[in-house]
């Protein structure tokens, strides 16, 4: 019996279980991948656009050699601070379903080989993120192997017909570095054009690269059939069938309600915010709380420079009433 199992180990389940381990809280992470597995899927050669500083987890520095560290660099510091606290983490479990008991909550996980292992604790802490459920398209081929969600590198792609959908950072990084690679892009956008709300570094490239046709660029369009080796567009002009080997599907990321609702968390339908007391971060089911981009939905309003704090209002509750 632990005092609180926290279901998700990624920077803001960290911070959450540095803050329980200060108070002398027995708790346990469950991670159902590798410790912050955000930021394992982000690009190989990703510099993030916040600072180390802001970035940092249970007051312990993070140095890195620019301003804005690289994917490489955050991730050393985030395994340091796991292995230098002694976080209490088990990778590779995925849970299953979460029952409630009178006064506790029996977690049921499985390991990476399958066997079931099962935890119990008078408190749950959801700190599962939205970066592990990729939205949908919702189109006809999109369950084959040839489409992806998440963006590593552009070596792979050399020579291929690459088509990118999405027009926020992650889609405009992605189209960019294929493009460097030689791959042969096409961007598909809903909106007009994709120079809105991206960072500043990315503007220049993509601008230069859209209007010298580097990068085929399809406005106020979206896929409508996913082909073996081709995709059909619609556009402004009608129906467009080009060519394609690949497709990177970059259009968000949202949080996994059925995890949440199948304990009785409510669910705002159209943003997928769950309901939750800002104070405590406590959620309409007692002893069940939230910590880190969960709270956010699907609003991209809470990232891990917030998130990393909810973790210190939460344990403050819970040692009160632990005491």
């Amino acid at each position: 019996m632990y005092d609180v199992v926290i279901i998700g180990g990624g920077p803001c389940g960290l911070s959450t279980g540095l803050a329980l381990q200060e108070k002398g809280i027995r708790y346990i992470i469950i991670e159902k991948e590798a410790i912050v597995n955000s930021i394992v899927n982000c690009p190989l050669d990703m510099r993030f656009y916040s600072t180390s500083d802001r970035l940092e987890i249970g007051n312990i520095p993070f140095l890195s050699q620019e301003a804005r560290p690289t994917r490489s660099e955050l991730l050393k510091y985030y395994r340091l601070v796991t292995e230098r606290q002694s976080i209490n983490i088990k990778c590779y479990h995925k849970v299953n379903r979460i029952s409630k008991e009178t006064d506790s909550f029996t977690v049921h996980a499985e390991d990476r080989i399958g066997s079931e292992i099962v935890y119990q604790a008078r408190m749950i802490i959801m700190a599962t993120g939205i970066f592990d459920h990729p939205k949908r398209i919702g189109v006809a081929g999109e369950s084959m192997s040839k489409v992806m969600h998440y963006y590593k590198e552009g070596h792979s792609y050399h020579g291929q017909e690459v088509a990118v959908v999405g027009g926020k950072n992650s889609a405009i990084e992605a189209a960019i570095d294929l493009y460097r690679n030689g791959a042969h892009v096409s961007l598909i956008h809903r909106g007009d054009n994709p120079y809105e709300g991206i960072k500043p570094s990315l503007l220049l490239d993509i601008r230069n690269f859209i209007q010298k046709e580097k990068i085929k660029f399809y406005p106020n369009s979206s896929v409508k059939e996913i082909h073996d080796r081709s995709i059909s567009i619609h556009t402004p002009e009608g129906l467009v069938s080009i060519p394609n080997d690949y497709l990177f599907s970059l259009i968000g990321y949202q949080p996994n309600t059925t995890m949440l609702q199948s304990i009785g968390i409510e669910v705002d339908p159209s943003t997928l915010v769950p309901t939750f007391n800002p104070s405590t971060y406590e959620t309409n089911v007692d002893n069940v709380f939230l910590a880190g981009v969960v709270t956010g939905g699907t609003t991209n309003r809470v990232y891990i420079e917030d998130g990393r704090f909810h973790g210190l209002k939460i344990t403050e509750e819970i040692e009160r009433r632990l005491v």
